[in-house]
C-alpha cells in the first residue's frame, strides 16, 4: 500500500486544509472536472481521518435511483465502520427497538425494514446518533451529488419535487445536528440544477473549496514513480526529461492523463530532449489508437448524458470546431468558425463558460472583450479532431 503523506503528488495540503475547514464547523463543495483527482482526494481523508479522530464515511451517489438508494448505501458504510460505526448503530437499534424487535428474523442487514417504512426516519436517527457521538466527531463525504440530482430531474417535475425534498432535508438535517460535517463533490455542474429545483440556497451554505490540477513538479514526481513503483507495463524508470516531455504533451496536470500517456512508453529511457520527445509522441500515437477510445469517450458520453439539445448539439460543434486548429481561437474566430446562424455571441460565452466549468476547455482573460479559448487537455484535442465525435451515434 502506498504511503502518500510522504509523495509530493499526495494532495496533502488540500486533506490538512480540508480537515482544518471541518475543524472550523465548516461544509465544503468541492467541484471540479472529471479526472481531476477528486475521488482520490476523499479517500485521502478517509485514510487520515483516523489520526485526526475523525470518522470519515464516503459515498457515491452517482448510481442511486432514488433517495432510499442513498440513504442505503450510507447505511452500509456506516455499518462497515469498525469502531465508531458499531457504536452509532448500537444507539440507534435501541431507540428503535421497537420497531426491530419484529423483524429480528429477516435475512439481510438489520436495517433493510427500517428503509422501507421510514428511511428518512431513519436517516436523521443516523445523522442525530453521529452528532451526539462525544467519542469521535463525523463527516459524510458525498462523491457525483450532481449526477444523482441530475437523474431525478430527468424524471420530470416529480423528481425535480424529489431532488428538492432531498436537498432540503440534508439542509434541515445539517442545521439540525451542526456537530456532523458533509462534504458534496461533483463532475457535472450543480448551479443549474439548483436554479431549476429552487435550491440554490442550499448550495450556499457549503464553503467552496477548488482542487486544482498539480503542479508542474509534482506532476513529474508522479510520472517518475509510476515507474519506480512497477505501475507501468514497458517501464521501470521514466527520466526527468520524459517526466517533462509528458506534463507537456498533457497540458492538463491530472494524474489519470499522465498515467494514460506513461503507459504508452516503449523505448529505452532517455534523457536526450528529442529522443523523449520522439519517445512520448510515439506514446500519444498509440494512445489515440482506437483499442483506447474509452480513455477519452467519456467525454463524449459526458455531453450526451448532461447536455440537453440545443445546447449539447451547440456543444459537439464548437468542440470541433476549435479541434481542428492546432492552439487557441479567440471568441469571434470560434464564432465564425462554427457557422451556426442562429448562435449569437452571448450564447456561446455562456456556453464556454460551461464548458470550462466541466473540464473540456480552458478560457483564458474572461475580461478581455474577445478571450481566447482551447482544450485544456491537449491530447483530448488531438483525440476529438482524429474521431470528431457528434451528438448522436
Amino acid at each position: 500500500m502506498i504511503d502518500y503523506t510522504t509523495l509530493s503528488y499526495g494532495r496533502n495540503d488540500e486533506v490538512r486544509e480540508i480537515f482544518g475547514m471541518f475543524e472550523q464547523d465548516q461544509d465544503v463543495a468541492m467541484p471540479g472536472p472529471r479526472r481531476l483527482g477528486k475521488t482520490f482526494v476523499l479517500d485521502r481523508l478517509v485514510d487520515g481521518s483516523a489520526a485526526r479522530k475523525w470518522n470519515v464515511v464516503k459515498i457515491e451517489v452517482a448510481g442511486c435511483s432514488d433517495a432510499r438508494a442513498v440513504f442505503r448505501e450510507l447505511c452500509g458504510r456506516v455499518d462497515r465502520q469498525k469502531s465508531g460505526g458499531a457504536r452509532i448503530l448500537s444507539v440507534i437499534q435501541q431507540r428503535l427497538s421497537q420497531l426491530i424487535s419484529p423483524r429480528r428474523d429477516q435475512s439481510g442487514p438489520w436495517y433493510n425494514h427500517l428503509l422501507t417504512m421510514d428511511h428518512e426516519t431513519w436517516f436523521e436517527r443516523l445523522i442525530e446518533g453521529m452528532h451526539q457521538d462525544r467519542h469521535q466527531r463525523w463527516a459524510l463525504l458525498i462523491d457525483e451529488l450532481p449526477i444523482f440530482l441530475k437523474a431525478l430531474h430527468d424524471r420530470g417535475p416529480d423528481g425535480v419535487i424529489q431532488a428538492r425534498d432531498f436537498m432540503n432535508l440534508t439542509s434541515r438535517l445539517r442545521q439540525s445536528y451542526p456537530r456532523v460535517r458533509w462534504l458534496i463533490t461533483g463532475s457535472i455542474g450543480i448551479e443549474p440544477l439548483a436554479r431549476d429545483g429552487n435550491y440554490l440556497g442550499v448550495l450556499a451554505k457549503y464553503r467552496p473549496f477548488e482542487l486544482k490540477p498539480l503542479t508542474p513538479s509534482q506532476a513529474t514526481d508522479f510520472v517518475q514513480n509510476l515507474a519506480a513503483q512497477g505501475r507501468l507495463r514497458h517501464r521501470t524508470r521514466i527520466t526527468s526529461t520524459e517526466a517533462q516531455a509528458i506534463v507537456v504533451a498533457v497540458g492538463w496536470r491530472a494524474a489519470f492523463y499522465l498515467e494514460a500517456l506513461a503507459q504508452q512508453l516503449t523505448d529505452a529511457p532517455s534523457d536526450d530532449p528529442d529522443a523523449a520527445a520522439r519517445s512520448v509522441e510515439a506514446a500519444i500515437q498509440r494512445l489515440l489508437e482506437p483499442v483506447n477510445l474509452p480513455i477519452f469517450g467519456t467525454w463524449e458520453e459526458h455531453l450526451r448524458k448532461h447536455y440537453r439539445d440545443p445546447e449539447r448539439t451547440l456543444a459537439f460543434a464548437a468542440l470541433g470546431a476549435l479541434a481542428r486548429h492546432p492552439g487557441s481561437l479567440t471568441l469571434d474566430t470560434l464564432l465564425a468558425s462554427i457557422q451556426r446562424t442562429e448562435l449569437t455571441r452571448a450564447q456561446l460565452l455562456s456556453l464556454l463558460t460551461r464548458l470550462h466549468v466541466d473540464g473540456f476547455l480552458t478560457v483564458e482573460d474572461w475580461d478581455s472583450p474577445d478571450p481566447r479559448c482551447a482544450f485544456r487537455n491537449r491530447i483530448l484535442h488531438r483525440w476529438w479532431n482524429r474521431y470528431s465525435p457528434q451528438p448522436t451515434p
